[in-house]
Protein backbone atom coordinates (compact mmCIF):
# COMPACT_ATOMS: atom_id res chain seq x y z
CA UNK A 1 0.00 0.00 0.00
CA UNK A 2 1.38 3.42 -0.97
CA UNK A 3 2.00 5.91 1.78
CA UNK A 4 0.08 9.18 1.90
CA UNK A 5 3.30 11.09 1.24
CA UNK A 6 3.90 9.10 -1.94
CA UNK A 7 0.38 9.85 -3.18
CA UNK A 8 0.60 13.62 -2.86
CA UNK A 9 2.22 15.63 -5.62
CA UNK A 10 5.44 17.39 -4.68
CA UNK A 11 5.04 21.08 -3.96
CA UNK A 12 7.10 23.16 -6.36
CA UNK A 13 9.64 25.72 -5.17
CA UNK A 14 7.89 29.08 -4.80
CA UNK A 15 10.68 31.06 -6.52
CA UNK A 16 10.73 28.65 -9.45
CA UNK A 17 6.96 28.95 -9.76
CA UNK A 18 7.08 32.75 -9.68
CA UNK A 19 9.75 32.72 -12.41
CA UNK A 20 7.66 30.36 -14.53
CA UNK A 21 4.54 32.48 -13.99
CA UNK A 22 6.44 35.60 -15.03
CA UNK A 23 7.47 33.87 -18.26
CA UNK A 24 3.89 32.72 -18.88
CA UNK A 25 2.53 36.22 -18.22
CA UNK A 26 4.85 37.55 -20.94
CA UNK A 27 3.45 34.87 -23.29
CA UNK A 28 -0.03 36.16 -22.49
CA UNK A 29 0.62 39.56 -24.08
CA UNK A 30 -1.22 39.88 -27.37
CA UNK A 31 -3.24 36.70 -26.91
CA UNK A 32 -7.02 36.63 -26.81
CA UNK A 33 -9.81 34.10 -26.42
CA UNK A 34 -8.86 30.45 -26.21
CA UNK A 35 -5.14 31.16 -26.59
CA UNK A 36 -5.19 33.54 -23.62
CA UNK A 37 -7.33 31.12 -21.60
CA UNK A 38 -4.84 28.31 -22.25
CA UNK A 39 -1.94 30.40 -20.92
CA UNK A 40 -4.00 31.43 -17.88
CA UNK A 41 -4.80 27.75 -17.28
CA UNK A 42 -1.07 26.97 -17.35
CA UNK A 43 -0.46 29.77 -14.84
CA UNK A 44 -3.25 28.42 -12.63
CA UNK A 45 -1.75 24.95 -12.73
CA UNK A 46 1.69 26.27 -11.79
CA UNK A 47 0.20 28.03 -8.79
CA UNK A 48 -1.92 25.02 -7.82
CA UNK A 49 1.07 22.68 -8.05
CA UNK A 50 2.92 25.02 -5.67
CA UNK A 51 -0.08 24.99 -3.30
CA UNK A 52 -0.59 28.72 -3.93
CA UNK A 53 -4.36 28.26 -3.92
CA UNK A 54 -5.51 31.90 -3.94
CA UNK A 55 -3.24 32.71 -6.88
CA UNK A 56 -4.40 29.59 -8.73
CA UNK A 57 -8.05 30.53 -8.20
CA UNK A 58 -7.38 34.02 -9.54
CA UNK A 59 -5.68 32.69 -12.69
CA UNK A 60 -8.42 30.15 -13.39
CA UNK A 61 -11.14 32.76 -12.81
CA UNK A 62 -9.37 35.06 -15.29
CA UNK A 63 -9.31 32.16 -17.76
CA UNK A 64 -13.07 31.73 -17.43
CA UNK A 65 -13.61 35.47 -17.95
CA UNK A 66 -11.72 35.21 -21.24
CA UNK A 67 -13.23 31.92 -22.39
CA UNK A 68 -16.47 30.92 -20.65
CA UNK A 69 -16.43 27.30 -21.86
CA UNK A 70 -16.15 24.43 -19.44
CA UNK A 71 -12.81 22.70 -19.34
CA UNK A 72 -9.59 22.77 -17.37
CA UNK A 73 -10.32 26.05 -15.61
CA UNK A 74 -13.77 25.10 -14.43
CA UNK A 75 -12.72 21.63 -13.26
CA UNK A 76 -9.69 23.06 -11.45
CA UNK A 77 -11.80 25.79 -9.85
CA UNK A 78 -14.28 23.29 -8.43
CA UNK A 79 -11.38 21.38 -6.83
CA UNK A 80 -9.80 24.56 -5.48
CA UNK A 81 -13.10 25.93 -4.17
CA UNK A 82 -13.67 22.62 -2.39
CA UNK A 83 -10.17 22.83 -0.92
CA UNK A 84 -10.88 26.37 0.33
CA UNK A 85 -14.26 25.24 1.69
CA UNK A 86 -12.60 22.37 3.58
CA UNK A 87 -10.08 24.79 5.09
CA UNK A 88 -12.93 27.10 6.08
CA UNK A 89 -14.78 24.19 7.69
CA UNK A 90 -11.67 23.26 9.64
CA UNK A 91 -11.40 26.87 10.81
CA UNK A 92 -15.14 26.87 11.62
CA UNK A 93 -15.60 29.91 9.36
CA UNK A 94 -19.26 29.62 8.37
CA UNK A 95 -19.17 32.68 6.12
CA UNK A 96 -16.27 31.30 4.07
CA UNK A 97 -17.89 27.85 3.93
CA UNK A 98 -21.02 29.41 2.43
CA UNK A 99 -18.98 31.54 0.03
CA UNK A 100 -17.09 28.57 -1.40
CA UNK A 101 -20.19 26.37 -1.51
CA UNK A 102 -21.87 29.14 -3.52
CA UNK A 103 -18.85 29.28 -5.85
CA UNK A 104 -19.07 25.52 -6.47
CA UNK A 105 -22.81 25.83 -7.09
CA UNK A 106 -22.13 28.67 -9.55
CA UNK A 107 -19.62 26.52 -11.45
CA UNK A 108 -22.10 23.64 -11.63
CA UNK A 109 -24.80 26.01 -12.93
CA UNK A 110 -22.45 27.25 -15.66
CA UNK A 111 -21.71 23.65 -16.60
CA UNK A 112 -25.42 22.78 -16.80
CA UNK A 113 -26.15 25.89 -18.89
CA UNK A 114 -23.43 24.95 -21.35
CA UNK A 115 -24.69 21.39 -21.61
CA UNK A 116 -28.14 22.80 -22.39
CA UNK A 117 -26.67 25.12 -25.00
CA UNK A 118 -27.39 28.37 -23.17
Amino acid sequence: MASAAAETAPVLDRDAVLDAVKAKRSELEGKEGVAAANVLNEIGKLYADANMVDEAVEAYEQSLEVNRTMGKASAALVKLYNKKRAAAAEAKDDEAIKYYMDKVTEMLAISKDQLRGK
